[in-house]
């Protein structure tokens, strides 16, 4: 099928915008979210401050749609567009994605989180615009394996929490080289021990076979 001039114009649109965030990507992990100005992040996006306005309303949209982007979008193809079928399958993908999007990326989204910790209102902000959507899948999930009969009953809001709170505390552990028994774990082995016990908790005891 031959590409159209909408469909030209709607790439060209897209990477002007990718261009735009990754350039915000590096002003906020150098600067924090509050220090950093439109006219830093133009330069480093090499654009001029005006072209930014076209794309979003404010900074504050330029941060919800960066870790939109950055932090969500491949998990978010798992999750919502190809989701696997088989539980552990499912939560493997998961967690590969996570991890390399710590590996690649968690230096530069640090300084943001920290600023969300006490700023109440970037902090509402970025959990409904961006957390709590992508959430309510991996509660979805949760909640279709129990209605199968293949997980227990368990409060998908608790369970997709708790799993996410694992991931990020063995994830944080092993990339920044804080606990030295992570060493002797490699990401494949780590990602299978988090899958373990998370379906440990979940499965009914007649399919929990392993």
């Amino acid at each position: 099928m031959l590409e159209t001039p909408a469909d030209f114009k709607e790439q060209m649109v897209e990477a002007r915008r990718m261009q735009i965030l990754m350039g915000a990507a590096q002003v906020f992990a150098k600067k924090g979210f509050h220090k950093a100005t439109t006219r830093e992040i133009a330069k480093a996006a090499s654009v001029s401050e005006g072209t930014i306005y076209n794309y979003f309303e404010n900074k504050r949209d330029l941060l919800v749609a960066m870790i939109d982007a950055i932090g969500v979008q491949s998990v978010r193809n798992i999750v919502i567009d190809h989701p696997p079928e088989d539980p552990g399958d499912y939560l493997r993908a998961v967690l590969k994605d996570r991890y390399q999007f710590a590996k690649n990326f968690g230096n530069r989204l640090m300084p943001i989180i920290a600023e969300m910790l006490t700023d109440e209102e970037m902090r509402e902000t970025v959990y409904s615009q961006v957390a709590r959507p992508l959430a309510s899948y991996i509660e979805n999930f949760v909640q279709t394996n129990i209605d199968s009969g293949r997980f227990r009953p368990v409060d998908t809001m608790v369970v997709t929490r708790s799993f996410v709170g694992m991931l990020f505390i063995n994830f944080a552990l092993k990339l920044s080289g804080l606990e030295e028994r992570y060493n002797n774990l490699s990401e494949d082995e780590l990602i299978e021990q988090v899958i373990s016990i998370f379906l440990d908790g979940l499965l009914i005891d007649d399919d929990n076979e392993e």
